[in-house]
């Protein structure tokens, strides 16, 4: 019941910060499009102070093209596809001018070879020429040296420019790249490269190796984030985050996943392995120290309940996943943090209470 209460309380959150975004949006004449909305929340949640500056300073009916411009800067996820348009774009016209530089300095070279090869011939076939005639065909050949000097500086700039605005493109994409699978708020992977790296573990269809995976619940964070603000929350996440990459080996992985959820993937490791982890984790976990506003003396700690399950017992991914979560679903049924690896028995427990034809 406790929990049923506080998904209602959250769903109700939810609610309120999306009616906020729909009327702050439609004030200021902005369409109603998923990107848009992304955009404005980030704004409106007060994370990146830049990027809040920059809605700010839209006003009222902002193009389109604007706020995309400000999508594509601070590399929101849902403008990636804008991005790619304009990286494709740029790096085309970088591309095409280094090619027509190219060209250029290919036929000025060329040209160049001919009037110094006429140059020589001159010398070697008319050793009795004038004066007069060896002075022109050297003064145009100097003039020719001067011509092409400048013209190879200009190309050596033009090719500096170019491989600078190649360097830079690189450099967008990467940020792209990150912005896409890593979480904003803490800076670990996302769900989106969770889900690829759950895939890499059934690559070939069968599991790469003694692997688990275990889903957690930060319990008491949506506790914090009702009494105290999203804001608080986020602090509380922020300080989560080294404590999860301190508790896991370089070939480990660990994501955020949901509002208070996370996933980890452990190499190489028994049920046993995993399930000492998980504990090392959640203890870690319940030593830090969350500051509430204007409560210099009071300070709330979190804890953790983590359902694990083992990639060598799963068939794919998909059932390596549903695994973990029945897991994590029957610590969370007992009513207090815990570890739990799933179990035949939980698997079938789950069937029956989720079955169609249960009464």
């Amino acid at each position: 019941m406790a929990d049923k209460s506080r998904q209602d309380g959250h769903l109700a959150q939810n609610a309120a910060v999306l009616l906020k975004l729909a009327q702050t949006m439609a004030k200021l004449g902005v369409a109603p499009v998923p990107r848009n909305y992304e955009l404005f929340f980030e704004a409106l949640s007060g994370q990146n102070q830049a990027l809040t500056r920059a809605v700010a300073a839209l006003g009222s009916h902002p193009s389109q093209s604007r706020i995309e411009e400000i999508g594509v800067k601070y590399h929101l996820p849902g403008f990636a596809a804008i991005a790619t348009d304009t990286i494709r774009a740029d790096t085309a016209r970088a591309i095409s001018a280094l090619n027509h530089g190219l060209k250029n300095s290919i036929a000025k070279k060329e040209a160049f070879v001919a009037l110094l090869r006429h140059f020589i011939g001159r010398l070697e076939t008319d050793p009795v020429a004038g004066i007069s005639d060896f002075a022109d065909d050297a003064g145009r050949l100097r003039d020719a040296v001067t011509a092409f000097e400048r013209e190879e500086r200009a190309f050596a700039i033009s090719m500096g420019e170019t491989v600078a605005q190649l360097g830079g493109i690189g450099s967008d994409i990467g940020a792209m790249r990150k912005a896409s699978t890593r979480d904003p708020v803490t800076g670990l992977a996302n769900r989106i490269a969770f889900s690829a790296r759950l895939a890499a573990l059934y690559d070939d269809g069968n599991a790469a190796g003694p692997a688990a995976l275990a889903l957690v619940t930060v319990e008491g964070l949506r506790g914090i984030s009702e009494s105290h603000g999203a804001a608080i929350a986020e602090k509380a996440l922020k300080k989560l985050a080294p404590v999860f990459r301190k508790s896991v080996k370089k070939n480990d992985f660990v994501a955020r996943i949901g509002a208070d959820e996370f996933a980890f993937v452990f190499h190489d490791v028994s049920t046993e392995n995993a399930e000492a982890i998980a504990q090392r984790i959640r203890a870690s976990v319940e030593g830090v120290q969350i500051t509430l506003p204007n409560r210099t003396f009071t300070t709330e700690t979190l804890s953790l309940s983590t359902g694990i399950a083992m990639a060598l017992t799963a068939s794919s991914g998909t059932d390596l996943f549903t695994q973990a979560e029945l897991a994590l679903g029957a610590v969370r049924a007992s009513g207090k943090p815990g570890v739990l690896a799933f179990s035949a028995a939980i698997g079938s427990h789950a069937k029956k209470t989720y079955s169609p034809h249960a009464a």
